[in-house]
């Protein structure tokens, strides 16, 4: 372990201290406001000759190096507002400054036009989107990049993500304003798939750890809003890899009243599972198709449509596992040998219509209608056959790794046949008011929920001759399940929100405060979220800013939080509850002549009606007939920047600690003593996370570039199956991975070849990756093996890894036109 941190830490140092050789330079830079002549951040200014540029900061200021006596254009751009272009020849070491006031373009309406300077009040951090499709993961995707943003993810196939303590159906997921959901069946990251949000199609990102504001609602833990493309000109791009394929086509009309985007994917793990330890013949497909249309009837109102349809198909005929495990002085070894299948189907749809009205720069009123249905099937009947051996570990023994006593030996037998349907359709109104210093939002929002559920799986583990639990009378399964569950409900939530902005001696200032409300008639509660947000831009120095959060969030149940082990119910289980508390702050710096971003942030969550969970893999079992109450306490630390110019990197630590309390625990000794367990560990108790993201490329050839991430996560807590003594947590390894990738750009920038291809292409790259370059065995869950009690009557319970994926190679080809 140590030689790879040393391998690690060589690596990191050679590419951070490669020669930059010295060329001819002059510099831009200058300050870009509104029409107001307020400073806008995040303004793009591009030299087009080059396919270089830089964002403005928060102050509005930026600064650009060009190459001397080459005529060069400056584009500066920032949604919603008209394009600048600028053409330029300069001298050695001249310095032109250009203080650019945008002006709104009024055939575009958006809401954005005014918002870039309210922008600083929220909690969301916008994502650079540069990088994303060179991150070596395999998950790919958005959630990619969240992982090193604060974001904890332990299955590489999976793109769920836990954030702050929280579990995967804690975070909010937006595109376009429409509330995205998941699948609820899928117990494993074999079967998820395809991400919904398609990279191809996205203009911005934002994310939120936590402390968000009201008019994101109603879960606890972080918020993901995405903003698809409303593209001005023709274009697409291509995508195929050992992993999949993609496409997509963009446009707009030649009055720029009609726009689109679309994408086509398709995914197969088939060779990723082909590194794991149970063998079999895996037939995943994953096949998505996205649309986004957009039509301005007038100058002031736009019709969009937002359109997907998802096909996830998961069949496996597993034949055999062999793994090891144990301790160093008792090495043991599992064999087990399949017969049966599993086919599942996961069918997702989603159609929403959006009708967006700005009467005025001010005002912007939208009226938005969805519909959502997911229709899934798991079916499975596996039977495995498994023997438990001892191995002989002596040094130097002629039988040294053979098999040298038979500790178990049985037979488990495995039957599901479970079949959702769920249909949810929104009607919602939102809008925003901009007056002097003031942005009001408001927000309005029904809900209809129909969700029929049926559940039939049960378990049967035979071990020796004998049944677990053994009955001189009948055979008894180890686990059943069963259910024919109908949920039919409304939900209601509306929230008025306020940012102001003001200026002291001391600074610039920005509060958010709003409120939100929100009833369920399935449990009859009606709920009341305050929340406020207060940023503060000190004028004693322009590069640091402050910023504290407070707020309460409730996230009433939606269906799986209901569902118990056996399949029953809970209609009239109450909203979990969490309070947020958050300090932290931003400092923009220079280093090496080049722009850096540090933050750290520190937070506590106190939280209370919790529903206790158990999870394996990326399955989680809910177990609502407990309730309990909790914290979660930590901080983080985040920076981005050029490590190598023109190259951006960024890192981040987090160090936390969640746990909770289930009300009127307790247990009984077998000298009959009562035992109050108090606080344990969560399922999502990792002390120690740590995501990098660190790019490079070759000196004097920038066509080469390499890309590495890693990613360390402490030991998560997992207990036994069956939560008799939930406070009894065993602590899985710690999730270790680096996947590194060596692009190549095929068109390149210094002179494009005379085929008529590189014409029509912006540019095309071929990208080699190494998934988990260190061939780390990490964890996804365990396989509980029980067999026939012992001479004591005690059974004997074995705790077997579920190891994830290998090293693996991957070749990817993309092109943009």
């Amino acid at each position: 372990m140590g030689k790879c941190f040393v391998c690690i830490g060589l690596l990191l140092v050679t590419v951070a201290i490669h020669p930059v050789i010295a060329q001819e330079e002059c510099l831009i830079k200058g300050f870009i406001t509104d029409e107001n002549q307020a400073p806008v951040a995040g303004a793009s200014i591009v030299n087009l000759s080059a396919r270089k540029g830089v964002l403005s900061n928060q102050s509005g200021n930026f600064e650009l190096k060009v190459p001397a006596h080459k005529e060069i254009i400056i584009e500066i751009s920032f949604l919603g507002y008209k394009k600048i272009t600028k053409t330029l020849t300069l001298l050695p070491g001249q310095v032109v400054e250009i203080n650019q006031q945008l002006e709104p373009d009024r055939e575009l309406l958006d809401e954005v036009i005014i918002e870039s300077k309210f922008e600083k009040a929220g909690s969301l951090e916008r994502i650079n989107l540069k990088s994303i499709d060179n991150i070596p993961m395999p998950s790919g995707g958005i959630e990619s990049v969240l992982i090193t943003l604060g974001a904890s993810i332990r299955n590489e196939m999976s793109s769920q993500y836990s954030v702050r303590g929280g579990n995967y159906d804690e975070n909010l997921i937006y595109v376009n304003d429409i509330e995205i959901y998941r699948p609820l069946l899928i117990r494993s990251g074999q079967q998820e798939g395809l991400s919904f949000i398609n990279s191809s199609l996205v203009s911005s990102i934002q994310f939120s750890a936590g402390g968000f504001e009201a008019q994101y609602g109603d879960k606890m833990s972080s918020v993901l809003d995405i903003k698809y493309k409303k593209p001005d000109r023709y274009g697409g791009s291509v995508m195929a890899s050992l992993l999949g394929a993609s496409i997509h086509l963009e446009g707009a009309s030649k009055n720029q009243r009609f726009t689109h985007i679309s994408g086509l994917r398709y995914k197969t793990n088939q060779y990723m599972l082909s590194s794991l330890e149970a063998k079999g013949d895996y037939k995943p497909k994953y096949l998505d198709f996205q649309t986004f249309l957009t039509y301005y009837m007038t100058k002031k109102i736009e019709v969009s449509l937002l359109g997907n349809i998802s096909r996830n198909q998961f069949t496996v005929i597993p034949t055999e596992k062999e793994t090891s495990f144990g301790t160093y002085q008792q090495v043991l070894t599992l064999k087990i040998f399949y017969e049966g299948q599993e086919v599942d189907l996961f069918n997702t749809y989603l159609g929403a219509a959006t009708i967006n009205y700005q009467p005025s720069k001010n005002l912007n009123l939208k009226l938005i209608g969805s519909t959502f249905n997911t229709n899934e099937s798991v079916c499975y009947d596996i039977m495995g056959q498994y023997w438990i051996n001892q191995l002989d570990n002596t040094i130097g023994s002629e039988t040294a790794g053979d098999s040298i006593l038979n500790i178990g030996v049985g037979t488990n037998l495995q039957h599901a046949r479970n079949n959702l349907d769920a249909y949810v359709y929104n009607i919602s109104h939102k809008g925003s008011f901009y007056y002097g210093n003031h942005n009001l939002k408001w927000g309005i929002a029904w809900q209809r929920e129909r969700i029929f559920d049926d559940i039939r799986e049960w378990e049967m583990i035979d071990s020796a001759g004998y049944s677990i639990p053994n009955s001189d009378k009948i055979i008894q399964m180890y686990r059943f399940t069963s259910g024919k569950n109908r949920l039919l409900s409304n939900r209601f939530s509306a929230y008025l929100q306020n940012v102001f902005n003001g200026k002291a001696t001391f600074g610039e200032w920005f509060l958010s405060a709003g409120m939100r409300l929100q009833y369920w008639d399935a449990n009859g509660q009606l709920l009341a979220s305050p929340r406020i947000l207060i940023t503060l831009n000190p004028f004693w120095d322009r590069q640091i800013s402050f910023h504290a959060a407070a707020g309460l969030y409730y996230q009433p149940p939606f269906y799986r939080e209901l569902i118990d082990p056996e399949g029953n119910l809970y209609k009239n289980l109450h909203a979990q509850e969490s309070i947020h508390y958050l300090l932290g702050s931003d400092y923009q710096f220079r280093a090496w002549d080049r722009p850096f971003k540090f933050t750290m942030e520190v937070y506590y969550k106190y939280l209370a009606h919790l529903i206790p969970y158990k999870t394996e893999d990326v399955s989680i079992q809910y177990l609502p007939q407990y309730h309990a109450r909790g914290y979660a306490v930590g901080v983080e630390f985040k920076i981005n920047g050029e490590f190598v110019k023109e190259a951006e990197s960024w890192a981040t630590l987090s160090i936390m600690e969640t746990k909770e309390d289930v009300y009127n625990d307790y247990y009984v000794k077998t000298d009959g003593t009562v035992i109050y367990p108090g606080y344990y560990s969560r399922p999502t108790n990792q002390l120690v996370n740590f995501g990098l993201f660190f790019q490079d490329y070759f000196p004097n050839n920038p066509d080469y570039k390499v890309h590495l991430t890693l990613f360390y996560g402490s030991r998560l807590p997992f207990g036994s199956p069956d939560y008799e003594r939930p406070s009894e947590n065993y602590l899985m390894k710690s999730y270790k991975r680096i996947d590194i990738g060596l692009s190549k750009s095929l068109i390149s920038r210094k002179k494009r070849p005379g085929s008529r291809i590189y014409t029509v292409l912006k540019d095309a790259w071929i990208n080699v990756e190494i998934f988990n370059l260190f061939n780390f065995k990490n964890q996804a869950s365990y396989q509980w093996i029980r067999t026939v009690s012992n001479q004591e009557g005690l059974p004997n319970t074995f705790a077997i890894p579920n190891n994830l994926t290998g090293i693996l190679f991957n070749i990817r080809l993309s092109a943009r036109f």
